[in-house]
């Protein structure tokens, strides 16, 4: 499970290069900066778990917050134009996706053997 965290480390960094060109870069690239940050301190098993479980919360409840405020599923991908974003429905389904594995991320650190 330890190297899974340090996996997890350079799959958040790598989410938060994406981010340069979003409409709210600093936003998504501290959310992801946060959560390689927290798989570092798994990795190196030193996880502040008090502070992961407030993370995990607000995490969910964001998640959940974005989807709902989708007026309709558009997908991920717009056919022909790839990711570039047609929509904010699309928008809003990546980053409640995105916000999901971040909170998957720190539920398997909170729940992880010691």
């Amino acid at each position: 499970m330890k190297y899974l965290f340090l996996l997890l480390v350079f799959v958040f960094l790598l989410f938060a290069g994406w981010q340069y060109n979003d409409p709210d870069p600093l936003l998504w690239i501290t959310v992801y900066l946060i959560a390689a940050y927290n798989s570092l301190r798994a990795f190196q098993g030193k996880a502040n778990r008090e502070a992961l479980l407030l993370l995990t919360l607000w995490t969910v409840a964001w998640a959940f917050t974005s989807w709902w405020q989708m007026t309709a599923w558009e997908g991920f991908v717009t056919e022909g134009e790839g990711l570039t974003m047609k929509s904010m429905n699309q928008e809003l389904a990546r980053e409640a996706c995105g916000l999901g594995i971040v909170a998957v991320s720190y539920l398997l650190i909170l729940v992880r053997p010691k």
